[in-house]
């Protein structure tokens, strides 16, 4: 059995079990409803999955359109393992769907396609099993900051004395004394100390 073959019969069992409890009587409408949208994903994923490892050509690239604003679409939790609650069968699907992405034959197909890990990634995600290393995203390191790009601290406040001159506004200068008008009075020596100047009789 090829590896979409494999896929599908995997997925053909999920949507199995979704479809038994979606059927329960008791059951919530929410719950209802977010498991239809589920078993509406998994039949997609199945098919792309098919499309993919037959060898779809790559997308075209395509300008940007502005869309309009419209009310956003219920989509599905993005908790790790929610489907293990309501759906207690998924956790042997997670173990089929854990044998399949072990295989080497797999490992080798999605690594070269980018677009299988945007398949795959969310419905690992679903059934609470961590991506393997042919899932996980390829992040580009930080660049660290270049050296000196930093600027010193600022130790003192400016005050009226030492800010610097607002731009477009002159330097202030000091008063030009005006030579009409009359010297200004000296001030008087400092005085000498009492027992100098004038000598206390107690003391002598």
């Amino acid at each position: 059995m090829d590896l979409a073959a494999r896929f599908r019969a995997i997925i053909d069992g999920f949507c199995k079990a979704v479809a038994v409890r979606g059927a329960a009587r008791n059951l919530a409408p929410d719950t209802r409803a977010l498991l239809l949208l589920l078993w509406t994903r998994l039949r997609r994923a199945a098919a792309r999955f098919a499309i993919l490892a037959a060898g779809a050509p790559p997308p075209r690239p395509r300008a940007p359109k502005p869309r309009p604003a419209r009310p956003r679409a219920p989509d599905l939790p993005r908790r790790r393992g929610w489907i293990l609650a309501p759906i207690p069968e998924a956790a042997g699907i997670a173990g089929r769907l854990r044998a399949l992405l072990e295989d080497p034959a797999t490992i080798a197909l999605i690594g070269t396609d980018p677009r299988f890990g945007r398949l795959l990634r969310p419905l690992c995600r679903t059934l609470g099993l961590r991506p393997p290393p042919c899932l996980r995203r390829n992040r580009a390191p930080r660049a660290a900051p270049a050296f000196g790009t930093r600027w010193p601290r600022q130790t003192t406040r400016p005050t009226a004395s030492n800010a610097p001159p607002r731009s477009g506004s002159p330097a202030p200068r000091r008063p030009v004394p005006d030579p009409a008008a009359p010297p200004r009075r000296a001030a008087p020596p400092a005085i000498a100390r009492c027992a100098d100047a004038c000598p206390c009789p107690l003391l002598g």
